[in-house]
């Protein structure tokens, strides 16, 4: 670990200098806030400072690099600084309490990056396309960067997240092979102190004690807990694609070393693979298999927007308007679009339904009254809610402007799920009703493992009667309760289309159920917190029987991390350091000097196109684009297949690729170097056990050797 140190606190001083320059916004906005909000400064800092860097880039102004960063870290931090309306007395800006929220991030840092040191390796799942998109940022000048699995295109995916970790890496001055890592461990920090200020702020009214208390359960269910899957710990266990129902596996109690088989071969990605073909993970499974992708780079947006709604309907008189929070909400929704793409209008969705529901003035004494629509509708303020939604749409769409000029969309619409025989292939409006085999559906007895305990709190928030000082916490956790709901049925009715045809509504289930984990995680870390903390005698009874059935549930979401942790970090046996590229440099030493040369001798700003074979999804193959930023003439074939919209194109460049290195002459390898304006040709083992007629001494022809090693050339094209 001692190694490590150095760089972790470099980090962590990164973090502080963009917290700082974030500092002065974040006061103003959640002034009522414990501390006025300390622990979100780190994510109004990196994300005001990464947006203004990506606006000057995208307008080609002046290109990414540190000296763009600091300066826009400063401007962000002097222009907050300039508004804040007690700038005079900037000595009250500081407090010991600020001490220890920032020693409560700096020790969640250490004790993540701790963990990930198990097993740092930068390679499996969607790592090498994460690195790839951050590296292409980090060599580039001006964005759109460059997709470096196909040259002369942008990339043509939601990159505003992995551009917050070029700005970070950028700035602290590490390498983004060491940087990566820490950046997973910072969000883990930012994922666990942003929810414990938002359960603080949420059980503000409550003994000090018991508020974190609360508070630390709401951080360690948003960012460590599990569902109720683990329920399968108690079983023999399964091994097919449709798990068999949990009872009828159930192992012999009377037998220890069953109960001990059955906890010692538990499978942790099971919990996220439950319901057949489809995806529902959650942030722990995302910490723990440290994939970079663009649902955990939006956590820290996500919960600054939640943080944000809970500023505007719980701190404020209802009248009072402060329509610059609508354009900063606005803002916020846009950039995590940008970063991974329902998480946009899942919060705007939000935000429409807390704005519609806060400006109806009818009050429902009893059931009938419910259905009296005439009187419901009378009593809605319209021009508010238009001018609230038009505010925040408007600068939503200001937001995404450059980035959707350049973007591609590859999802073709909303189907149906389950569309009847006769309208099978056919489209009526936005909705797509593909063929009749397109139909899955939830076993109800499966969505109760998935959500069965954030069910439970949420109906125990609805039943159980709290102080009446907190009716409107309760209101508005109730009604992220309502928007939940309807995004775990959505899927079940509709999806939206994209290339895979057996797991096709996977995607939509997997980014609205990630949102409903987020939101409802905090909800129960409330609800658990005020009825344990209630001790009116009226309600003992109620009490006691909620935590009664409460305990095996809660049992069970917590005790996930425990399997998580131990098999993908190897038990924690082996500490190997925070370095992501170590498995490259003992696996594929000679790829991995190939690289280093690049770093060394291609200037940052430079991305001349390299050409290397190009391999299958979650291979090895793509090595040198991915890790050294250089765009290839192709690479991972299913994901390009994703992002072009079809198969076509890189499916044609995999055969032009295949032309060069079996050229039978100098002509046919030329076509297609000059065509893409190649300048460096790798030739390697990966080429070599691809490529079975690979001609070299064409490629001697047509290019020089620049970098030789045992198994590895490259050569810069003549």
């Amino acid at each position: 670990m001692a190694q490590d140190l150095p760089s972790i606190l470099q980090w962590w001083v990164t973090w502080v200098v963009l917290g700082a320059a974030g500092w002065p916004i974040t006061r103003m906005i959640f002034a009522k806030w414990e501390n006025r909000g300390y622990l979100l400064t780190k994510i109004t800092g990196t994300a005001a400072v990464s947006y203004l860097v990506w606006w000057i880039g995208s307008l080609k102004v002046i290109p990414f690099s540190w000296m763009t960063i600091f300066g826009s870290a400063l401007f962000i931090g002097l222009a907050g600084w300039r508004l804040s309306p007690d700038r005079k007395s900037i000595k009250n800006w500081f407090d010991m309490r600020m001490l220890w929220e920032e020693g409560m991030f700096l020790i969640l840092l250490i004790f993540w990056s701790w963990i990930k040191a198990h097993e740092p390796h930068i390679n499996g799942l969607e790592k090498f396309m994460d690195y790839g998109f951050t590296r292409s940022i980090l060599q580039g000048s001006y964005f759109p960067a460059s997709d470096m699995w196909f040259s002369g295109g942008s990339i043509n995916y939601y990159y505003f997240g992995h551009l917050m970790m070029a700005v970070v890496t950028k700035l602290s001055g590490l390498n983004l092979a060491t940087g990566f890592n820490l950046m997973l461990c910072a969000l883990f920090s930012l994922t666990f102190s942003v929810s414990f200020a938002i359960g603080r702020q949420l059980l503000g009214k409550l003994s000090k004690g018991l508020k974190t208390g609360g508070a630390l359960l709401t951080a360690f269910l948003v960012t460590l807990s599990g569902n109720m899957q683990t329920i399968y710990v108690f079983t023999k266990g399964y091994w097919s694609d449709i798990p068999p129902a949990f009872w009828t596996i159930w192992s012999d109690f009377s037998s220890f070393e069953k109960i001990r088989e059955g906890w010692m071969a538990y499978w942790y990605p099971n919990a996220t693979r439950f319901i057949p073909y489809t995806i529902h993970e959650f942030p722990a499974y995302s910490f723990v298999v440290s994939d970079i992708h663009g649902h955990v780079l939006s956590i820290p947006l996500v919960l600054f927007a939640l943080a944000l709604l809970i500023n505007m309907y719980l701190h404020r008189d209802k009248e009072e308007q402060r329509w610059w929070e609508y354009a900063l909400y606005g803002m916020v929704a846009g950039m995590a679009f940008m970063t991974n793409a329902l998480d946009g209008p899942i919060y705007l969705g939000l935000f429409a339904l807390l704005v519609i529901l806060n400006n109806i003035q009818y009050s429902m004494s009893n059931f009938q009254s419910i259905f009296d629509f005439k009187k419901i509708i009378k009593s809605i303020n319209f021009q508010k809610i238009i001018i609230s939604l038009g505010i925040a749409l408007g600068v939503f769409v200001v937001t995404i402007l450059p980035f959707v000029i350049s973007f591609k969309p590859f999802v073709s619409g909303v189907a149906v799920n389950c569309p009847p025989a006769s309208m099978a292939n056919s489209k009526i409006g936005p909705l797509v009703f593909e063929g009749v085999e397109k139909c899955q559906k939830s076993p109800l007895w499966m969505m109760a493992v998935l959500w069965g305990f954030f069910t439970y709190c949420a109906a125990a928030l609805w039943i159980y009667k709290i102080k009446s000082s907190e009716s409107q916490t309760r209101k508005l956790l109730l009604a992220w309760a309502i928007f939940c709901l309807a995004l775990i049925i959505f899927p079940e009715f509709f999806y939206f289309a994209d290339i895979y045809p057996q797991h096709f509504r996977s995607n939509t289930m997997f980014k609205l159920g990630y949102q409903v984990f987020i939101m409802m995680s905090i909800l129960s870390g409330y609800t658990i917190t005020q009825i344990w903390g209630n001790r009116e005698r009226k309600q003992a009874w109620l009490r006691r029987g909620f935590l009664l059935l409460l305990a095996p549930m809660l049992f069970l979401v917590s005790i996930y991390p425990n399997f998580a942790v131990k098999s993908y970090f190897e038990g924690l046996k082996t500490y190997r350091g925070i370095y992501g590229l170590t498995w490259m440099k003992e696996r594929y030493p000679d790829y991995f000097g190939a690289v280093m040369w690049i770093e060394e001798n291609i200037r940052e700003g430079s991305q001349p196109v390299i050409l290397e074979a190009n391999g299958d999804s979650y291979t090895d193959y793509n090595m040198v684009s991915a890790f050294s930023g250089l765009p290839s003439v192709a690479g991972w074939v299913v994901h390009e297949w994703l992002w072009r919209g079809s198969y076509e194109p890189i499916a044609k460049r995999g055969e032009e690729v295949r032309q060069v290195y079996e050229a039978a002459n100098e002509y046919e390898a030329r076509t297609v170097l000059n065509k893409y304006d190649v300048k460096f040709v790798v030739l390697g083992s990966q080429e070599r056990e691809k490529y079975l007629q690979l001609n070299e001494e064409v490629i001697k022809q047509v290019a020089t050797p620049v970098f030789t090693s045992e198994t590895v050339t490259i050569y810069k094209v003549n």
